[in-house]
């Protein structure tokens, strides 16, 4: 018997809520879950959720040489397509290849886009 049901969540740090749930809600499409605060609100999407965490100090979770790597990936229909949309507003994105990418968030959170296509 394994002793970890699911996974409940992911906390990712934001230094305004409203800023966060601008780019996590808004623009990505998250749904907010519950009630929430001011510190802190769940968000979810099919196959998982988040805890926006409100806090002063955000620490860099970033790996690589560059820090243009996450262990932290959302998959998308298709990367081009999630990745022109995300450009024109505002967003920057880093393409790997034709399938993935990356992006950061207004805090300086790193995350990986990939889509499943051929």
């Amino acid at each position: 018997m394994a002793i970890v049901k699911d996974i409940g969540h992911i906390v990712l740090p934001v230094d305004d809520m409203e800023r966060g749930l601008a780019f996590y809600r808004d623009l990505l499409g998250f749904r907010v879950v519950g009630k929430g605060s001011a510190v802190w609100t769940a968000i979810e999407t099919a196959g998982g959720q988040l805890t926006l965490w409100r806090t002063s100090e955000i620490p860099k979770i970033s790996l690589g040489a560059k820090g243009d790597r996450t262990p932290f990936e959302l998959h998308v229909d298709n990367f081009e397509a999630a990745a022109l949309i995300l450009e024109a507003k505002g967003v920057r994105v880093q393409r790997d290849d034709a399938n993935a990418g990356t992006i950061w968030d207004p805090f300086g959170n790193v995350l990986r886009l990939h889509d499943h296509r051929e």
